[in-house]
């Protein structure tokens, strides 16, 4: 009876199913690319991937979608102020030593040159705003800083609307390892004239996507390249800040130039120079963000061909647009380094009022 009564009790209950929600497709998906009508897909520039898509399904297995190459230098590269290989330099002994300069008021861009006498090149770069928040990093590390020196143009929000700001430039605790380092801050009219050619540059390059999570993108360069200028922006993909690694190699896993760089994505479009003298460079380039908020975009041409290169400028300095014509015997300006005189007001000019 006892097994009767148990098998009437089985049959009385209820399926299984009788329990499962009645629609249990109605709770809205939460994946990230979803298609649900009504959701919108959270990437932007659909077109842009498309176009991406295209260009490596088109592209032989064994050949880059993308090679830094052109048949000419940059028109850049004439312009004896943008990027001078002559700024006057301070040496900063190794061990940790370090240099400061106050950015005077109405300054919003900048640019440096930091080279060694042949020996290694280990450096940090910062932009300090406040006495906390660090708005630029830059971790060099390059096995010849004369033959590679490092040059960059360094764009910051202006001082008479976010305060002042500090850039600092250190060695690394290695005390056989001192830095040459030459900075000259730009007027007004010299700065919105190489944001013009920025933009120029930019809107007329082909840009790639890095979209964050150890992302590696490897651009080869070819061999008739003696510089590239690398250009990175963030205003179409989020505005956000970008922290990168990019390597410079020649040959298999052959670091000869390493570099860790962080910047704000949208307020600071970055500007640099990377010398890549004989044959055989690659570029790897590795996002370090997260998946969701490191997406940048970033530009990679040639700067310099061997061909037509021009000729290296000597002599006077012909930066005299910004403070560099002002250098003293240490080779400061009046408001820059630690000798010069940082009170005094900025005319925007390129002259340091009185």
């Amino acid at each position: 009876m006892k097994l009767v009564s148990t098998i009437a009790t089985l049959f009385l209950l209820p399926s299984v199913t009788a329990f499962a929600p009645a629609n249990p497709t109605s709770r809205h998906s939460t994946a990230v690319c979803s298609t649900r009508d009504g959701y919108k897909d959270q990437f932007k520039n659909r077109e842009r991937d498309q176009a991406n898509y295209q260009v490596a399904q088109n592209t032989p297995k064994n050949q880059f979608p993308y090679v830094a190459t052109a048949s000419e230098s940059c028109e850049l590269s004439y312009d004896p102020s943008a990027f001078p290989k002559n700024l006057p330099l301070q040496q900063i002994q190794g061990g940790n030593s370090r240099l400061t300069w106050k950015m005077p008021q109405g300054a919003d861009r900048l640019q440096m040159l930091i080279q060694t006498n042949g020996r290694p090149l280990k450096a940090r770069v910062e932009l300090w705003l406040g006495p906390i928040r660090r708005v630029h990093f830059m971790d060099i590390s390059c096995m010849n800083g004369a033959e590679t020196p490092f040059r960059a143009c360094l764009k910051f929000k202006n001082t008479d609307s976010a305060g002042p700001q500090t850039l600092e430039i250190s060695t690394s605790e290695d005390s056989a390892f001192p830095a040459l380092v030459g900075v000259d801050v730009m007027t007004k009219d010299r700065s919105a004239e190489r944001q013009e050619a920025f933009d120029k540059i930019w809107k007329a390059s082909t840009k790639m996507y890095s979209q964050g999570d150890k992302t590696v993108r490897s651009i080869p360069i070819a061999d008739h390249v003696k510089s590239v200028q690398l250009l990175v922006w963030s205003k179409d993909v989020g505005k956000k800040s970008f922290k990168v690694n990019v390597e410079l190699l020649q040959g298999p896993n052959t670091k000869r130039q390493y570099y860790e760089l962080q910047c704000g994505g949208g307020t600071q479009p970055y500007h640099a120079i990377f010398e890549t003298p004989g044959n055989g460079w690659t570029m790897r380039w590795t996002n370090t963000k997260t998946l969701h908020d490191g997406s940048h975009e970033f530009v990679v041409v040639p700067y310099e061909l061997e061909s037509d290169a021009p000729a290296d400028a000597m002599g006077t300095p012909l930066y005299s647009g910004g403070y560099a014509e002002k250098n003293n015997e240490f080779g400061y300006g009046e408001t820059l380094g630690p000798h010069g005189s940082r009170s005094a007001p900025f005319t925007g000019n390129g002259q340091v009022g009185r």
